[in-house]
């Protein structure tokens, strides 16, 4: 099996879309949940004239949602693979900027995590869209068998061990700043 045959094998493609769905779904939730925490986020990253942070709040929160729950959808997964990778681009843009104009003490405003934004969330999400970008490329045409979803259950779950461990790596990563110092 050559290697483009495995990266796009449906249950490789299925795997990775569920688990970034899922990722995309409880950040947007998070976020929903407490919008104006959200807000305030997004207020420190002092990008936005401060009538346009509430409405970005609720419209990035939104579409996060959607790209999230567009990946499971087979016909939608194009377009909210789009949509996903445009939430990507905003964020990391933002975080760049932000540590370029040396604001690296605030809080990334992800999801809850209370973590600091850094050049490694720049490279979380950096994966992240390389994920979204694969989850919308065309599958190998081959029918899934019965022992295919437990594989797809197995992927998903496993990519989401990943994403929160490096979360919470991230999220140590000032406090082990300090012990080293």
């Amino acid at each position: 099996m050559q290697a483009s045959q495995f990266i796009f094998d449906p249950v490789i493609l299925h795997g990775v879309s569920a688990a970034l769905s899922i990722i995309l779904i409880l950040g947007a939730l998070t976020k929903l949940r407490d919008i104006e925490l959200f807000r305030y986020a997004v207020e420190n990253y002092r990008l936005l004239p401060a009538p346009t942070v509430l409405p970005f709040a609720w419209g990035f929160a939104l579409a996060e949602l959607l790209a999230g729950l567009g990946l499971v959808v087979e016909p939608l997964q194009f377009w909210a693979a789009l949509l996903g990778l445009g939430v990507m681009a905003v964020a990391t843009g933002g975080v760049a900027i932000s540590l370029r104009r040396g604001l690296d003490r605030i809080e990334c405003g992800c999801g809850g995590s209370g973590q600091r934004i850094s050049w490694g969330l720049v490279a979380r999400n950096a994966v992240l869209a390389a994920a979204i970008a694969l989850a919308a490329g065309d599958e190998a045409a081959r029918p899934l068998a019965a022992f295919d979803y437990f594989s797809v259950a197995a992927i998903a779950l496993a990519l989401l061990a990943l994403y929160a461990c490096a979360n919470q790596l991230l999220a140590n990563q000032p406090f082990l700043k300090e012990i080293h110092s």
